[in-house]
């Protein structure tokens, strides 16, 4: 029998020598006839109570490609410290305070089985051999230093991309000894970051570190796993995404291109090469580099801040293609337009309905009824009326007064839509002084205007010089506040 307290023999294990090495004195106490390793080491008051194992991270690389991969790479390294009694050895080598040793130390003794519970691939550091160090000191504190690179799984936020905040966790898991056996838990200052810690496409801001428990079903299958309770620690990274190769490679030159393609604007109405061209080399501009953004970043479902930019300045370049096109094709028109008032609302209507605003006009124009001028009188008998329709002229008699009698006299186009131009004069000759033996119907003029097409077109192109710009700012100040809430 062995009693591993005291590293007293009894059985068959052999004598400690009065002046061993460290590597003599590791042997001889984890030799197989006085220590188990593959049995925890006891409680620290009562070998029923689990062992507590007292962690720490040492952070000294992230790397992430986490856009288009939802993964980042971290390189650290784990400090382990648990109390393992059966190692002391104050009273068999007091001329050691210490014992140092690498992989070779590590296959003698009892050692956690802590596992990353989010990687995607860890290995321990070190090419010939595994970066591993183990102290043990002469009362039993065994400390476990490993160096690890782990690759882990995120799962991001994009909905504000590229100005978006990740939180990532580390999750630490014990494999092998539920809650009962052993406990993970925090050591003092658990978390230190390296001074030199440089990301290339986020920044670090926050840290924090957390303990819990994982609960396993039978029911469940856990990557092979035992049921239980076991218990778990986690470190979560706040990670925000540095916006400078955002900002000088996607939104500056995106807003350049949609104020070029408001420079038509200012050229005339009837160039239609450099205008198209201006047009669609804007919009073939900004596919392109809209494209090399999105190749960043992975297929998701939900709607990301760059696609919210991409979808507003598309709409800014085809408006001001579709712009073009209305006013060239208005240019080029023939006939004038009748306008109401001259007003947006009028030449908007008139423009997009040219024959409706000509039945309009028709319309209101039907009041001025015709009538035939009285040029001559029978002095004796009889009113006769001579018709004069081969003459374009109406006459409407408002009867003002007994002596001075106004006429209206209209002259249309030939043009048989009557939306051309037409000229109303006023004659105001007085009849001759006779007795009329009827009155010809009232009418109202109402007051019309005309405009060419080619003045409608450089009406638009002006106001477009003016809603394009305040509507691209409106767009921006609604999307950069939505970006900072």
């Amino acid at each position: 029998m062995v009693n591993r307290d005291n590293g007293q023999l009894s059985g068959n294990c052999s004598s400690f020598g009065s002046s061993m090495t460290q590597t003599e004195l590791l042997q001889e106490l984890a030799n197989e006839c006085r220590y188990d390793k593959i049995v925890r080491p006891p409680g620290v008051i009562n070998e029923t109570d689990p062992i507590r194992i007292y962690t720490k991270a040492f952070i000294y690389t992230i790397t992430s490609n986490m856009a288009k991969t939802l993964r980042f790479d971290v390189h650290l390294m784990m400090q382990f410290r648990y109390l393992d009694k059966r190692l002391k050895f104050t009273d068999i080598a007091p001329y050691l305070t210490q014992i140092y040793g690498g992989q070779n130390a590590h296959k003698l003794i009892w050692t956690p089985t802590v596992y990353i519970a989010n990687e995607r691939t860890s290995a321990i550091m070190g090419n010939s051999v595994k970066d591993l160090l183990i102290s043990i000191s002469s009362y039993g504190m065994v400390i476990l230093n490993i160096r690890l690179e782990t690759t882990l799984n995120c799962d991001l936020r994009l909905e504000k991309f590229p100005f978006d905040v990740q939180e990532c966790p580390l999750v630490f898991e014990s494999w092998t000894h539920n809650v009962n056996e052993m406990v993970l838990d925090w050591d003092e200052d658990p978390i230190v970051i390296a001074d030199n810690l440089h990301l290339t496409e986020y920044k670090l801001m926050d840290t924090w570190i957390n303990r819990s428990g994982v609960s396993y079903t039978p029911s469940q299958y856990h990557y092979g796993r035992f049921a239980g309770n076991f218990s778990s620690i986690n470190i979560t990274f706040k990670l925000s995404r540095e916006m400078g190769f955002f900002m000088m490679d996607y939104y500056i030159p995106s807003i350049l291109i949609v104020v070029i393609s408001w420079v038509p604007f200012w050229l005339h109405q009837d160039a239609g090469a450099p205008r198209i061209m201006l047009g669609t080399n804007t919009i073939l501009a900004f596919m392109t580099l809209a494209s090399k953004v999105e190749n960043l970043l992975p297929k998701v479902s939900s709607i990301k801040a760059s696609e919210i930019w991409f979808l507003g300045c598309t709409l800014f370049l085809f408006a001001a293609l579709v712009e073009f096109a209305f006013v060239n094709t208005i240019y080029r028109r023939k006939k004038n337009v009748p306008l109401k008032k001259v007003n947006s609302k009028y030449i908007l209507k008139s423009t997009l309905t040219p024959r409706l605003a000509r039945k309009q006009f028709e319309k209101n124009t039907t009041g001025l009824k015709r009538s035939r001028t009285w040029l001559s009188l029978d002095n004796a008998s009889t009113n006769n009326e001579q018709d004069f329709a081969s003459q374009n002229n109406l006459t409407v008699h408002s009867f003002p007064s007994a002596l001075n009698i106004p006429s209206v006299r209209i002259e249309e186009d030939k043009d048989p839509d009557y939306s051309v131009g037409g000229v109303t004069t006023i004659d105001s000759t007085p009849p001759p002084a006779k007795s009329f033996t009827r009155r010809p119907t009232l009418a109202k003029l109402h007051n019309f205007t005309t405009m060419t097409p080619q003045q409608i077109a450089q009406w638009i192109d002006k106001r477009s010089r003016i809603v394009f710009p305040i509507s691209f700012i409106i767009f921006n100040i609604l999307y950069w506040s939505f970006i900072w809430i």
